[in-house]
């Protein structure tokens, strides 16, 4: 695993913890007296981390510093396509990236697994049709 994929993951950890406890970017970067761009920085994984403030990330987050460095044991050591699709949407601006997480969160607390499977199809119909004028 090439320490960029590490980066980008423990980025991504972050994010994710950032927004499961409700803080803002600007919140949790004045609690560890950095920039928010710096943070921004840590989260879309395009500088790393250092191991002291990744300790102080980890303590406002309220979170043990393990969590920022766990591989699910089924990952391949190359990116996956949801890596990729993370690289993708952390590159995107505004509303675009907005709607998909927003979707995706949405999607993620169906628990009906065939109206899942209905919105996926959905979906994949739409953005075969030719674009509405």
């Amino acid at each position: 695993m090439a320490y960029n994929v590490l980066d980008a993951r423990i980025g991504e950890r972050i994010r994710t913890q950032r927004k499961r406890i409700g803080l803002s970017q600007k919140e949790l970067a004045s609690r560890l007296d950095i920039v928010f761009q710096q943070l921004q920085k840590h989260e879309n994984g395009t500088s790393r981390v250092p191991a002291s403030r990744l300790y102080e990330i980890a303590r406002a987050l309220n979170t043990p510093i393990s969590h920022f460095y766990e591989i699910d044991k089924r990952e391949s050591l190359r990116r996956s396509p949801l890596s990729d699709l993370s690289t993708t949407l952390g590159a995107q601006k505004g509303k675009l990236a907005k709607q998909v997480l927003e979707l995706v969160t949405a999607f993620m607390k169906i628990k009906d697994e065939d109206a899942r499977a209905d919105i996926v199809s959905l979906v994949a119909k739409l953005s075969k049709s030719s674009p509405r004028r």
